[in-house]
């Protein structure tokens, strides 16, 4: 399904969002298809989608219906229906 540089940032995205160790194995994983400074910006870009899901998640932010159509199909997650004042 992957080629294997993508399945290494598959498996350091699913373990880093879980908060689990990053070992060896898989950091020689992306080393052997990375340069450092590569390894760096998947470590931040990771991050950065983390924060920016966790806070929208937070804050229920509304999302417009072009944009969920567009994006329906990529999220296995249910939208959260906002509270009703």
């Amino acid at each position: 399904m992957y080629e294997p540089d993508e399945a290494a940032i598959v498996r350091y995205a699913q373990r880093s969002t879980r908060m689990a160790v990053i070992d060896d194995e898989l950091y020689g994983d992306l080393a052997r298809h990375f340069t450092p400074e590569q390894i760096i910006e998947i470590c931040f870009t990771v991050g950065l989608s983390n924060m920016i899901n966790r806070f929208h998640a937070t804050f229920l932010t509304e999302v417009d219906p072009e944009t969920q159509e567009a994006l329906a199909p990529s999220c296995p997650l249910s939208y959260p229906q906002l509270p009703q004042p």
